[in-house]
């Protein structure tokens, strides 16, 4: 008995070990390499823009609300909200980015754009890659969504093989923060 007691407090050391390791491992490549985890929006209201970003595709990948003391947290907020929500959206395809929907309450925070609906220096633009930007805009269109424009025909830098320019499609969005939203399909023959 006490043999195996043994054995398995070694194995505990060599896991522990190994742990240890890996982290250790995983600490030098984040220092070497930052890499973007996902592009985060403070939000008034989490639910309309998850309701917002299902249109376009993403998922929950988490949903955590907590406590927060405004004396103690140095994020440089306009307001001294006592709770966070962070959710965290993910593409449908997961070959896409993250975003995260920070929403403040208790109180909310005011409006830091002058013009909501006007983009400057500061502002954000989120750009997605779409397949079909018609049937994108008429989903948006339908969920009663802030649409800025239809889809645009562009003319692309890249040409067919005899020369001629490829066509692409782009419109414009606002998300329920206002927010810029691009959606744009690739340009094709």
């Amino acid at each position: 008995m006490q043999a195996n007691h043994q054995v398995v407090n070694r194995l505990r050391g060599l896991w522990i070990a190994i742990a240890l390791l890996a982290l250790t491992t995983a600490d030098v490549a984040i220092a070497a390499d930052p890499t973007l985890l996902r592009a985060a929006l403070i939000v008034r209201d989490a639910s309309a823009s998850i309701d917002f970003y299902r249109l376009l595709g993403f998922t929950i990948e988490s949903d955590a609300t907590t406590p927060r003391n405004p004396k103690e947290n140095p994020f440089p907020l306009n307001a001294p909200s006592t709770r966070t929500r962070l959710v965290i959206l993910q593409s449908a395809n997961g070959a896409g980015g993250k975003i995260g929907l920070v929403e403040f309450g208790a109180p909310t925070p005011p409006e830091a754009r002058i013009d909501p609906s006007r983009v400057g220096r500061g502002d954000v633009v989120l750009v997605f890659d779409v397949a079909d930007a018609d049937a994108i805009h008429a989903r948006l269109a339908q969920a009663g969504a802030k649409i800025l424009e239809p889809p645009q025909t562009y003319l692309s830098r890249r040409t067919t093989d005899d020369g001629r320019p490829l066509r692409g499609k782009v419109f414009h969005v606002h998300d329920p923060d206002g927010y810029l939203v691009e959606l744009l399909q690739a340009p094709s023959p």
